[in-house]
């Protein structure tokens, strides 16, 4: 999967109250329905899209890079890559790396 969901579901970090938060409040504890997920999160972005002005609004999914970001805020791009860290490789590793520190 290309979601976030099973990081969050299997986290036993006890440290993690942030993915318990989004677990159970943000989603109900109801992580493991695709549909209910997925609503969720489409509210949000309308509710988002709804309240901010266009004019100051960006929707910036991934792989648009640097350019409309800095376009939007008036900087130049810079000379570096856009970084690319909540891949879902980057993602999982992260995930593997906390589960062998745990042993």
């Amino acid at each position: 999967t290309k979601t976030i969901r099973p990081g969050i579901n299997q986290s036993t970090e006890p440290q993690s109250m942030g993915l318990a938060l989004i677990k159970e409040i943000v989603f109900s504890g109801n992580i493991e329905d695709r549909d209910h997920c997925m609503a969720v999160y489409a509210a949000n972005v309308a509710a988002v899209k709804a309240s901010v002005p266009t004019n100051r609004l960006l929707v910036h999914n991934l792989g648009d890079g640097w350019a409309p970001l800095c376009r939007h805020l008036g900087v130049p791009i810079p000379d570096e890559p856009y970084p690319d860290r909540n891949n879902v490789a980057a993602f999982k590793a992260s995930q593997l790396n906390n589960d062998e520190r745990k042993t």
